[in-house]
């Protein structure tokens, strides 16, 4: 969470806890398409998915919360067998609180092949506004990411303004089908048209130039008039949801009033044409299974995939905060199916936790990422709920995994786990952040879940990753293994509140991804940032400014 710009008054609805949240990212899915969740991201073209790490806490020199990025590269061996590389900010000197690398999103943006990988920083000054908030983009190549040629952007399609948050949320993915990804920016804490904190998404397009504010628009809330502290932006998914060939962008707005009913949260959905995203056929979207309820924060994460095998992209949105019967905050996951008319509520479900029983303050439906984890064709979702209360272990954390099939997502053989690679211990966040893709390039899809509050040895919150690998069965533990920035081949040293892995991008290889979401599509698969989501607050909380 971006600290200077957003006061949290945590009251966690079990027994009046009050906590600071951590930074947190997260980025938004894919089109039906890319089999394994999340940013397609082999940056390197060598046909191994690659991760991209991001470290919002971390000190630049003596620049404290400058932020960074760290990048793995996939091989046969897995993440780890090759050096990877640290970036800090692109375009820009690093400042304190910029938060460079709280969200993430990964597309081919010039169309050379090689997806590119975004950072946003909204922290970041835009000269004096403050925390206005900025995107650095890093170009991938045979040799991986590189800073030769980056870019930096300030908010399109608006003058920037103190608090915007642009850069908090970003999904990437080729909306006008031209061949180039196109980068979709959140600024959730947007003052539109004296509307405070009601939040705006920026679209720039792509070229065999580059990305460019050439033709770039502002969005405001589709299907629903602004309200102060809606927060739309506040997450961002794509995925091609009538299967017309043209990507399509969902935004959440989870602090979004249904009527009387206070921070339900909504989803809006704008269709991408030969004309670019446009607001005609916009949709709006609100609890789906379940009535809204005061502060559900329905829409805080999103992810795309093909749970159904129809070729069109399915929506998977989490409400976090969700009360299940009498237990408070324990969190839900609704799903809306695609069809040829694009997004709708017919055969729409909703999940509770899935291998435990829920618990208070669990905020299941915190992250959400797609992946094809059994190699059957149809996308599985896997979902955060990182505020788990583990064998007695306050907010270590878990991670459940729902199974997709030709009659939709199941809790048939869903499975819970927990952190792989480390014993669990107390405010670890497992599951705070979640991507996937075929990490040792074995042809099934694997997944990475961050505890970025996890002490390494005894530096707190140094953050860590974990990685599950799939098999013909599914997830499983076997063969697992966990890293921090003290792992052999990561760059930079862990430190107290670097937060290493509050945001996550990584997919399958291939050139147009989406991302946190960008691009293409070939099978049924994609994720949220982790989802998507990025710089999330702990459900449960109120927000308020600090301006």
């Amino acid at each position: 969470m971006r600290r200077g710009m957003i006061t949290l008054a945590l009251s966690l609805a079990i027994g009046g806890l009050s906590a600071a949240a951590s930074p947190a990212g997260a980025s938004a899915p894919a089109q039906p398409g890319a089999a394994g969740g999340g940013v397609r991201a082999d940056f390197n073209g060598d046909g191994i998915a690659d991760l991209a790490v991001g470290v919002p806490g971390e000190d630049v020199g003596n620049i404290v919360d400058g932020g960074a990025v760290n990048v793995q590269y996939g091989s046969t061996g897995g993440l780890l067998a090759s050096p990877g590389q640290l970036f800090t900010q692109v375009g820009s000197a690093p400042e304190a609180g910029d938060f460079f690398g709280e969200a993430l999103a990964s597309g081919d943006f010039n169309g050379d092949g090689f997806p590119d990988l975004a950072v946003g920083a909204s922290g970041e000054d835009a000269g004096a506004i403050r925390d206005a908030g900025a995107v650095s983009v890093l170009y991938g190549s045979s040799v991986g990411l590189r800073t030769a040629g980056g870019q930096i952007f300030t908010q399109v399609g608006s003058a920037a303004e103190a608090d915007d948050g642009f850069g908090f949320a970003l999904a990437a993915a080729d909306f006008d089908g031209n061949g180039f990804a196109d980068l979709a920016v959140g600024a959730p804490f947007e003052t539109g048209n004296g509307t405070p904190q009601s939040g705006a998404v920026s679209v720039l397009y792509g070229s065999s130039a580059r990305l460019s504010t050439a033709g770039g628009r502002l969005f405001t809330q589709v299907g629903s008039a602004a309200e102060p502290d809606d927060a739309f932006g506040f997450a961002l998914a794509t995925g091609d949801f009538d299967n017309d060939g043209f990507a399509d962008l969902a935004a959440g707005a989870p602090f979004e009033d249904a009527g009387a009913v206070v921070d339900a949260g909504a989803v809006s959905v704008l269709y991408g044409s030969a004309t670019r995203l446009g607001t005609a056929r916009g949709q709006i979207f609100t609890q789906v299974g379940s009535s809204p309820e005061n502060t559900d924060l329905f829409g805080f994460a999103l992810a795309t995939g093909d749970f159904n095998g129809d070729g069109r992209a399915d929506l998977a949105a989490g409400a976090p905060n969700e009360g299940v019967f009498s237990t408070p905050s324990a969190g839900a996951v609704s799903v809306l199916y695609g069809s040829a008319a694009g997004l709708g509520t017919a055969g729409g479900q909703i999940f509770t936790q899935v291998g435990s029983l829920p618990e208070p303050g669990d905020a299941f439906g915190f992250a959400l990422a797609t992946g094809d984890f059994n190699g059957n064709g149809f996308a599985d979702l896997a979902v955060g709920a990182p505020f788990e209360t583990g064998a007695g272990t306050p907010f270590s954390g878990a991670v459940s995994v729902l199974y997709g099939s030709a009659s939709r997502l199941s809790t048939a053989g869903g499975r819970l786990f927990t952190q792989v690679g480390s014993a669990a211990e107390t405010d670890d966040e497992f599951g705070y952040s979640l991507a996937t893709g075929d990490f040792n390039g074995n042809g099934t899809v694997d997944l990475a879940a961050a505890a970025p509050g996890e002490s390494v040895f005894s530096i707190v919150a140094g953050g860590a990753v974990s990685v599950l690998n799939g098999s013909a069965s599914g997830l499983t533990t076997a063969g697992g293994y966990l890293f921090t920035q003290n792992s052999p081949g990561v760059g930079s040293s862990a430190e107290p509140g670097d937060f290493f892995g509050a945001a996550l991008a990584s997919a399958v290889p291939g050139p147009t991804a989406t991302a946190a979401g960008p691009a293409a599509a070939t099978s049924p698969t994609a994720t949220s940032p982790t989802a998507a989501v990025s710089g999330q607050l702990r459900p449960g909380a109120t927000r308020t400014a600090a301006r």
